[in-house]
């Protein structure tokens, strides 16, 4: 089954701009669901990690997401977005705030970093890589 066929595809196309793009990823961090961000992502992407593998294509890195939702109790709150670009494809510098929760001890928090690579494509908006790193305390 396609994305566009999936319960979890959006009735429009992709996202408009880049800036419709950050929205749509906030909001799926928000539900935290990694259908919806494994979405915005283009079928042959990378998500390059520092404390994992590269995962490449869109159903490693829908896997990524479920298993990071799966694991702890994963908060992401964008802090800022930066976005340079033209007409068909941009650059982004997102900083996210990170809080994640373990049972039985104090939530783990965390700055990062992400430099995103995006393209207007026939189906609207998606990322085509995105490379994060967490930020140094202080």
């Amino acid at each position: 089954m396609t994305m566009l066929a999936s319960p979890h595809a959006s009735a429009q196309q992709g996202p408009a701009g880049p800036e419709d793009l950050v929205r749509q990823f906030t909001a799926a961090m928000a539900e935290r669901n990694a259908d919806r961000i494994a979405g915005l992502y283009a079928e042959r992407a990378v998500l390059m990690m520092p404390e994992g593998p590269v995962a490449a294509g869109r159903d490693q890195i829908r896997a990524v997401y479920a298993r990071n939702f799966a694991s702890a109790d994963t908060k992401m709150t964008l802090a800022q977005a930066r976005i340079d670009g033209g007409e068909d494809t941009a650059v982004m510098l997102w900083v996210w705030n990170v809080e994640i929760g373990q049972p039985g001890r104090e939530p783990v928090r965390r700055r990062v970093r992400s430099m995103v690579h995006v393209k207007k494509t026939p189906a609207g908006w998606q990322i085509f890589a995105d490379m994060y790193q967490v930020l140094p305390a202080g």
